[in-house]
């Protein structure tokens, strides 16, 4: 109907698709803890004056995080084509959409956002957020299959590393996953991502907390680095093959062999 609109909205959707594995974690996550997927900005920053100082702010109409790692933001008046957004004190962040800034927190941003390209959302510097297909998959647990969707097969994690040397710091993330379809939370595994990087190379650990029955059905992990890093990636200690550089100019990497499965654990 609108022409002018179809590949954005397209582009949307696949990107929803992207981030359900993300998603579904802080379903999770809110299931075993209490946590709220979506949380007010100073969530975790009340030392930072400023969270408390902004009605707009204690509103959480403008902005919210979406778990640890996005904030998310918009654009709410007519004709402008910019956000008005507050980034956390003590914090460094990553526009993920053009023009792909490097932010310092404890300061209000305008950030560029055009109608027709995205409304802002900001990475945490030092998170990461596990993706899956572009698509609608089939859950590890689903048994029947009628509409032949593929298999929910591919887990790549997007890391978002310091510019330069993370000078000995490290970044350590947490998602969790189950079948799809248990309502036992004895089968939600959890999975880490620990990571430093220098100038010339991200270092990760990756390991698997396996719970119950369940069986992670991706053989290999993919990573993808943040919009024109050209860093190598390593991954348990083994370098990471390089598989392309995407739309977004990430570029992105599989794991050289299928990881090693730890022992399941039995509830």
């Amino acid at each position: 109907m609108y022409p002018e609109t179809t590949a954005i909205i397209r582009d949307t959707i696949k990107r929803r698709y992207e981030l359900i594995p993300y998603i579904y974690s802080l379903a999770l996550e809110s299931h075993l803890t209490a946590s709220p997927p979506q949380r007010w900005t100073g969530w975790g920053y009340e030392s930072d004056p400023e969270v408390w100082t902004s009605r707009t702010l204690k509103d959480g109409e403008t902005q919210y995080w979406l778990g640890d790692s996005l904030l998310i933001c918009g654009v709410y008046e007519p004709n402008a084509s910019k956000a008005r957004a507050y980034l956390p004190k003590g914090e460094e962040f990553i526009s993920l959409n053009a023009p792909y800034q490097y932010l310092r927190g404890g300061q209000w941003v305008d950030i560029e956002s055009k109608w027709n390209t995205s409304i802002p959302v900001l990475a945490k510097v030092g998170g990461a957020i596990p993706v899956g297909k572009p698509c609608q998959v089939l859950s590890a647990g689903e048994k029947e299959n009628p509409a032949s969707l593929p298999p929910d097969d591919y887990r790549a994690v997007e890391i978002f590393p310091p510019r330069g040397s993370s000078h000995g710091k490290t970044y350590r993330n947490t998602w969790y996953e189950d079948d799809g379809v248990s309502p036992s939370s004895a089968k939600i595994s959890e999975f880490n991502i620990t990571y430093d990087c220098t100038d010339r190379e991200v270092r990760i650990q990756y390991q698997e907390l396996l719970k119950g029955d369940f069986i992670p059905p991706w053989n290999s992990i993919g990573i993808i680095l943040p919009h024109d890093d050209d860093r190598d990636v390593t991954l348990n200690g083994q370098k990471m093959d390089f598989m392309d550089v995407d739309t977004r100019s990430r570029r992105t990497f599989k794991s050289h062999s299928p990881q090693a499965r730890p022992p399941v654990s039995k509830p």
